[in-house]
């Protein structure tokens, strides 16, 4: 089993290949290099962090009350019974890297989506996406699944059963940085949900 190191290391590449190619597709559907707004970005990721983190514990553990088995397993350093991963405070944020980008290519079309939380739904079609994705990068230069997805309905990449999960999760994502969005920027708000979310992981 690779150390701590590596395995932070290689979540570092995964998450920079990530934001590379997020921020070359949002500029080539804008047709320009997208101006970074640092507050909003960092508080896009870092409550993407937190509530996706928390979601696919809590999901994944309400999935097995009701089907009587796991939907997915992490297999790069698993932590709260395989629900999630230590790299998650790596690897999360960098979805709501992607979240601040596909709303920036929204705006700049003038696609208004209302109410606000049908945005959400729509990270049941791009979730699972991006966890092929995610999975075919681990598996290309690493050799395994970062997560394996136990049916096998998209040969364990993801799956669709997953889909309603990712809705739920979008739409609690979306509600929440629309409310932050709103309020006066203040540093304290991003801070404070990547800190909630690293207590999280040391938690697992």
């Amino acid at each position: 089993m690779s150390g701590p190191l590596i395995l932070v290391l290689q979540g570092l590449s995964g998450a920079l290949f990530g934001a590379g190619v997020f921020y070359l597709l949002g500029s080539l559907l804008v047709r320009h290099w997208i101006r970074i707004e640092i507050y909003p970005l960092a508080l896009s990721m870092t409550v993407a962090f937190l509530v996706a983190i928390v979601c696919e514990v809590y999901l994944g553990k309400l999935y097995f009350l009701v089907f009587g088995e796991p939907l997915w397993q992490y297999r790069v350093w698993p932590i709260h019974d395989g629900y999630t991963s230590v790299l998650n405070f790596i690897i999360w944020p960098v979805y709501g890297y992607y979240v601040y980008f596909m709303h920036q290519v929204l705006h700049s079309r003038r696609l208004v989506i209302r109410p606000a939380w049908l945005k959400g739904v729509m990270s049941g079609i791009d979730g699972p996406l991006l966890e092929v994705l995610a999975n075919g990068f681990f598996l290309l230069f690493y050799g395994t699944f970062y997560f394996y997805y136990l049916p096998d309905d998209m040969r364990h990449y993801t799956s669709l059963q997953v889909v309603p999960l990712y809705m739920v999760m979008g739409v609690i994502l979306t509600l929440l940085l629309e409310y932050l969005l709103e309020k006066p920027p203040r540093w304290h708000y991003p801070a404070g949900f990547y800190m909630a979310g690293v207590g999280f992981v040391l938690a697992g």
